[in-house]
């Protein structure tokens, strides 16, 4: 990878260590580096689990090749220490005495039985922010649960919302509640752990004293459901996956194949649907009295949603977001990865980084942010496995 000039950046000065596995606690750790933190990974003796997840180039497995490490690990050095061992135990702590965040996704169990338990570490060091992140939280009857990002984010009550507005199921016993191809409870989970530990980073300025950020992924996912959760808690009626009018709201508003995809298309009132009427060149039969009112086009809702899908086969998605743009309506095609990441916005914001694997150009997602005064660098590359060990762990017993 080409390396970016070291550059400051906003957490200069900042030490974290990451004693993580996957993608919660190293993309947690990942948002500090990428922005100045110094963060020292530390691995078991077999590496992190992502190294063998992939993807790899030519889909031949290498420990040293993995995108999605490779990803999560950028602007961190990286030592190997096995915490089953008192003396490595030791390293860890040298370490520990002069950092400011600490940072794990490990099971509560696993960390306790090593003496690295948030209550043990916080009274050895005063000033340490300890952050865990656990698919349920330590507490509560799940606290002890283990669970992987599939378990946070079917257990949080998402997948079965999904799909939802305006893609609703048909059927519920052939279209089952889904997950998306990307460890998204995990990367939810990682965002709110690196902000709320900057949260207290910004108490520890003032008091000079650390605390315990405790992460709960599925928390973190069911924060999501503003409307599912609070309308069920109201009706107490669960929530409908069904495509009915009282999950797609006003009509129209459908998610719908188009003639090289999917768009959506939403007119909820009635300016929208006089925009929409005027954006189709005014059809004979959008006049009928079946769909010149709200609650008409409610009512015939299964009607409304064929003749629309007369409509948008004719076109494509970039032409019916172009109609959608003149009228000033919601409308917008779905795109895949690739279209996202070839797209002309894409690449002249600069979303992705260019990057080298094992001796093959790739690309992969810059900063969820940016910032003019001290912008995001790739400093270093994501570390092989003990690569800073003799650096950072010699003397040290």
């Amino acid at each position: 990878m080409q390396q970016a000039p070291f550059m400051n950046g906003p957490l200069a000065g900042l030490t974290v260590i990451e004693l993580g596995d996957g993608t919660a606690g190293p993309y947690a750790a990942k948002l500090f580096g990428d922005f100045g933190a110094e963060v020292i990974k530390v691995e078991r003796p077999g590496g992190d689990s992502a190294r063998l997840r992939g993807p790899f180039p030519g889909g031949k497995p290498d420990s040293e090749a993995s995108g999605l490490f490779l990803y999560l690990n950028t602007n961190k050095r990286g030592v190997v220490l096995d915490i089953d061992k008192p003396d490595d135990i030791a390293v860890l702590k040298q370490l520990l005495a002069s950092t400011d965040i600490f940072i794990s996704n490990l099971p509560e169990s696993r960390l306790a039985g090593s003496g690295l338990a948030p209550a043990k570490l916080r009274e050895e060091f005063p000033r340490l922010i300890v952050t865990t992140i656990s698919p349920f939280g330590n507490s509560g009857p799940w606290g002890q649960r283990k669970g992987d990002d599939i378990t946070a984010y079917a257990m949080s009550g998402l997948a079965y919302s999904t799909p939802g507005m305006p893609d609703a199921a048909r059927d519920l016993e052939t279209e089952p509640p889904l997950h998306p191809s990307c460890f998204v409870a995990e990367t939810i989970a990682g965002i709110t752990a690196a902000f709320s530990t900057m949260a207290a980073v910004l108490g520890q300025s003032i008091s000079d004293e650390g605390c315990h950020v405790e992460v709960s992924a599925q928390a973190a996912i069911a924060a999501m459901q503003i409307r599912d959760i609070t309308t069920s808690s109201f009706t107490g009626e669960p929530y409908s996956r069904l495509l009915n009018p009282l999950t797609i709201g006003r009509m129209p508003n459908f998610y719908l194949p188009c003639r090289d995809g999917y768009v959506t298309i939403a007119a909820p009132m009635e300016v929208h649907w006089d925009r929409l009427v005027e954006g189709m060149n005014h059809p004979d039969w959008a006049k009928s009295d079946l769909f010149t009112t709200e609650a008409a086009r409610t009512a015939n809702w299964i009607e409304l949603r064929v003749r629309l899908l007369d409509w948008t086969m004719t076109l494509s998605g970039d032409e019916l977001y172009e109609i959608g743009e003149k009228y000033q309506l919601p409308f917008f095609p779905f795109y895949s990865v690739k279209q996202v990441s070839e797209s002309d916005h894409v690449v002249q914001r600069g979303s992705l980084a260019e990057i080298e694997i094992a001796g093959h150009k790739a690309r992969m997602p810059g900063p969820p942010l940016h910032m003019r005064g001290t912008p995001w660098s790739l400093r270093r590359p994501a570390p092989q496995l003990g690569e800073h060990n003799s650096e950072l762990l010699e003397g040290r017993a």
